[in-house]
Order: structure tokens, then C-alpha cells, then sequence
């Protein structure tokens, strides 16, 4: 346990230095804080076919030039979903997943798509937006480079092993963290989770936990906490 909690130490601190030399600031935007009704409707229509499925190369590029730890890249796998968009047709996107969990989420799309009529916005990687925390686009990202926003603590998208799901319609809810006003957490909304929606059931039952079972929620959230565990020692916590 010691040597883990040295491993952990250290990756830390890398992290840390490594989003220094990059210039991104350790706080993630807050989802939907500066986004209209109008955007969001542009959004849930067209964003699913606003970009192209990226090519290996330029994964593997896109983790280089964020300074992405060569022991993370190694672990990562860029993989092809299919989902309901907004507009009811099905999309082709992308999710960067540890490759651990590689087999699980690839279940939890067909899934998706197969037993429910869950629309999501978009699944593209985050790097398509310029790493600029893509939650304020309703884009259901996996891996980012960062730490839980207001705090040193590592997140579990830094080892690609959480998703957040519509960001928008399911925000995170804690003291002192502000959402737009023009979108409340409604569960009766399209697109929104909850305790008792199939999406929820299909991710647990694949073992991911859920930000909705917490006392301050965070919805949109999904997560794998062991694979954390498993490489570093990092013990579960909300994010």
C-alpha cells in the first residue's frame, strides 16, 4: 500500500506539472453555465453530425500535444459507440476509455440504443474541444486531463474511467457550484437521468456507479473507481 501511495503521490504531482506547462487552469467550466436555450437547441439537433469520427493518429496526437503522461496513453483505447441523438436518428461517436473497461462500455452503448429511446446530445472526445471541458456543449465526454474541479484530488476521467452523460440536462448539484438557471435538473426532460431511468440501470448493471446515488448529486456522472485503485492506490471518491 505504501508504494501505491507513493505512485499516487507522483502521478499527482506529474499531472499537476503537466497542466502547467500546457497553461490550462485545474477548474473545469460548469456545465451548462454559458449556454443559452437557443444554443442548446442547435445543440441537441445538429451537434451529433457536427463533427467526424477521429483517426488514430490523431488521438494519439491529441493526448501528445495536451502533455497526457505516455503511461496514461498507453492504457487508453478510442472507441466507436453508436447513439439516439436529439433528432431520433442514430450517430456514430467516439469514447476515450481505459482500455479495462474497453468491453463494458461498449455493452452500455449497444445497450442503450438497443433497449431504450434515450437521446443523447453528442459522445465525441473532449480534445475535440480543445480540452475546454465540453460539458457546456452537452457533449458526453470520457477521458480528460484534470484534476475534480476545485481540488487537488485526481479525477477518474483522468484515467478514463468515467463518462458524464448530457451535461446540460444533468447537472452537478453542490453548495456554491451554479448552473445556468435556464436549465434546472428536471427529470421529466428528454435526455435527463434518474433513480429509476433504464440508462442508470444499464450502466450499474455493467458495474458503473452512479453521481445520482450521492448526497450532492452529480448526475450526468458515471464511474469505474477501481481502475484508479488498481494502478495508483487512488481511493473512490465524489468527484
Amino acid at each position: 500500500m505504501k508504494d501505491l501511495d507513493s505512485k499516487l503521490k507522483n502521478f499527482s504531482k506529474k499531472l499537476e506539472n503537466s497542466l502547467e506547462e500546457d497553461k490550462i487552469n485545474k477548474s473545469v467550466l460548469k456545465s451548462g453555465a454559458n449556454i443559452s436555450k437557443k444554443m442548446l437547441d442547435v445543440l441537441s439537433s445538429e451537434q451529433s453530425s457536427q463533427f467526424k469520427p477521429m483517426t488514430h493518429d490523431k488521438f494519439i496526437k491529441s493526448l501528445e500535444e495536451k502533455k497526457v503522461l505516455p503511461e496514461i496513453i498507453e492504457k487508453l483505447s478510442l472507441v466507436n459507440v453508436d447513439y439516439r441523438g436529439f433528432d431520433d436518428d442514430v450517430h456514430r461517436g467516439q469514447v476515450v476509455i481505459h482500455k479495462d473497461l474497453e468491453a463494458s462500455i461498449t455493452r452500455v452503448f449497444k445497450r442503450i440504443l438497443a433497449e431504450t429511446n434515450f437521446p443523447i446530445a453528442s459522445v465525441f472526445p473532449i480534445s475535440m474541444f480543445n480540452w475546454n471541458s465540453s460539458s457546456i456543449s452537452n457533449n458526453s465526454g470520457a477521458f480528460d486531463w484534470r484534476f475534480v474541479s476545485d481540488s487537488d484530488e485526481i479525477s477518474d476521467h483522468t484515467f478514463g474511467a468515467a463518462i458524464d452523460i448530457n451535461p446540460v440536462q444533468n447537472p452537478q448539484v453542490r453548495e456554491g457550484y451554479k448552473n445556468s438557471p435556464d436549465f434546472p435538473y428536471d427529470p421529466s426532460k428528454r435526455g435527463t437521468l434518474h433513480k429509476d431511468s433504464a440508462v442508470v440501470k444499464i450502466f450499474e448493471e455493467e458495474g458503473w456507479k452512479w453521481g445520482g446515488r450521492w448526497d450532492e448529486k452529480d448526475w450526468m456522472h458515471f464511474y469505474r473507481p477501481e481502475i484508479g485503485e488498481k494502478y495508483y492506490g487512488k481511493t473512490e471518491m465524489k468527484e
